[in-house]
């Protein structure tokens, strides 16, 4: 318990929860993040906090942040980014909120408002990334929605729910408003 008080020694008594405090705090942060003693990620963030709680250790990073994936070259694969990002360590689970945006390593673009990662998840698994909320997916074809994605770690073999494809006439008509003369009122 913490008060502050003035008492007649001159010393005032502070008290806090220490559970509701990071035990690391960091600013303006960008970590390289190893897997079997090989460098993998680059993650950059304004704001990380640590909170090592026994129960549920976890990251925080309540300005987001932006994570890169390296080859074996080092060359980046594909990146991510979000508003808000937690990381669960006992399971290895990213959870990132608010304008997440990936990019795979074929230049495809996956956004939308909430995302998981299980990071130690095989490469082949389709669980390794998904979300139930709305994806818009750019690729080199043009402009597709999803009600939910489940995909692989690289985000290059995925499954999509309630699929619907956009093609680049129909994105174009969407900007420039055009209705066919014969369609107006």
């Amino acid at each position: 318990m913490v008060s502050c008080t003035k008492s007649n020694n001159g010393i005032a008594i502070v008290a806090a929860n220490l559970d509701n405090l990071p035990t690391i705090h960091g600013e303006k942060i960008s970590s390289l993040i190893s897997d079997s003693g090989i460098t993998r990620y680059r993650l950059e963030t304004a704001v990380w906090d640590i909170y090592s709680d026994e129960t549920n250790p976890y990251w925080y990073f309540p300005q987001g942040a932006y994570i890169e994936k390296f080859d074996s070259l080092f060359h980046v694969d594909g990146f991510v980014r979000a508003d808000t990002v937690y990381f669960f360590e006992k399971t290895d689970l990213w959870r990132l909120i608010g304008n997440v945006l990936i990019q795979n390593m074929n230049g495809e673009t996956f956004e939308t408002s909430e995302l998981f990662w299980r990071q130690k998840e095989p490469e082949g698994s389709l669980n390794a990334i998904y979300t139930d909320s709305l994806v818009k997916i750019t690729t080199s074809n043009g402009i597709s929605t999803s009600q939910g994605i489940r995909s692989n770690q690289s985000m290059t073999s995925h499954v999509l729910y309630q699929h619907s494809y956009i093609t680049d006439m129909e994105e174009e008509e969407i900007k420039n408003d055009t209705i066919s003369p014969a369609m107006k009122p």
